[in-house]
């Protein structure tokens, strides 16, 4: 056998080894993101049914909210405003719950976000159910309880864990996927950017700008802030539904 043979065996060799190693780990990851999702058109469906939900529910609450700002009052049922609070509330929790659990073992980022967005969703329905019932004490003797002050600043500080695991799974969604995960990435970059701009620094220029007298400027300022906010957090629901359907038909 003459060194050219014996080289060109040698090639072939270790391309068939790569080939083989390449289809095994496609095979494995196609078998984990099936055994995944054992009921993918069920979780599809919830998913799309809370997306639904939120984004009715959410343009409900920004028109009432418009509809207050510029003094045009309405009567609404309070089941109506319960129901909407607890909507808005409960949907992203569902949502994110099913985006976890249908995320493959191998994307550990990923799931730690997902989790993370869980635990701010609870947290915030479980502290907001004690502020609504008055099982915590707000105020005693004329100030605030320190025990109000420490579930406040909780509240608070996950907010701005939230919004940080937002953009580290945006960010992370952007640069390694393509198609629907990769527009969801942007959407939670997207949500951040909202959250930054309308939270902290638009209140702040306008109150330089316009004083604390302008009360016109604040007005403007709230509108912007809430049909901003709400638009982007529909959008964000509805890629993460569009994701999750995707990843539901892998997983078929």
């Amino acid at each position: 056998m003459s060194y050219r043979e014996f080289n060109k065996q040698v090639q072939n060799l270790v391309v068939s080894k790569i080939f083989r190693t390449f289809a095994a780990k496609s095979s494995n990851l196609e078998i984990m993101a099936r055994t995944r999702i054992k009921n993918p058109v069920v979780l599809t469906r919830i998913a799309q049914y809370a997306m639904y939900a939120y984004c009715i529910f959410a343009l409900f609450s920004m028109v009432f909210f418009i509809c207050g700002q510029v003094n045009l009052s309405f009567r609404i049922s309070p089941v109506l405003i319960t129901l909407k609070q607890l909507v808005l509330q409960l949907t992203p929790i569902a949502l994110w719950g099913i985006f976890r659990f249908t995320l493959p073992a191998g994307v550990r980022l990923l799931r730690r976000c997902s989790e993370l967005m869980v635990l701010y969703y609870v947290l915030s329905f479980i502290l907001g159910q004690c502020f609504k019932f008055n099982f915590v004490t707000m105020m005693q003797n004329g100030q605030i309880t320190p025990t109000a002050t420490i579930l406040t600043w909780i509240q608070s500080t996950m907010l701005l864990i939230s919004v940080i695991t937002s953009l580290v799974a945006g960010c992370h969604l952007y640069s390694k996927h393509r198609g629907n995960m990769r527009k969801l990435g942007i959407a939670l970059v997207l949500v951040f950017m909202v959250w930054l701009i309308c939270s902290n620094i638009l209140p702040v220029a306008v109150f330089y700008l316009a004083g604390n007298t302008q009360q016109a400027a604040f007005t403007c300022m709230n509108l912007i802030s809430m049909i901003t906010t709400t638009s982007a957090y529909i959008y964000a629901y509805y890629r993460m539904f569009r994701a999750i359907k995707t990843i539901g038909c892998i997983g078929q």
